[in-house]
């Protein structure tokens, strides 16, 4: 089973040609859920950002997938986010540009 979520801001993106998020959910082999999110760029093309699983029925647990991301964003080496709410805010925050 697969699910998907788009998330686009109003404004214009100014980080590098990313214009929206998207947020996918996949089952594993072993029935626990995992949920990719994926950076849109402006070209139509998108990058894996982050990758969460599930642990428990309500704990996930979230990584970086960027590959380089100390070169687009310089935060990011340091991010390690513990729920959806801090992934979304990161997500938002890397499409509007601030």
């Amino acid at each position: 089973m697969e699910r998907s979520w788009i998330r686009s801001p109003t404004e214009k993106a100014t980080s590098p040609g990313y214009v929206s998020w998207e947020e996918v959910y996949v089952s594993s082999d072993r029935g626990r859920r995992e949920v990719q999110y994926y950076l849109k760029r402006s070209d139509g093309g998108k990058d894996l950002a982050i990758t969460g699983k599930e642990k428990s029925s309500r704990h996930m647990s979230y990584q970086l997938a960027i590959r380089n991301r100390s070169n687009l964003f310089p935060m990011a080496p340091s991010l390690k986010p513990k729920s959806r709410r801090e992934v979304i805010d990161w997500l938002d925050s890397i499409v509007s540009g601030t």
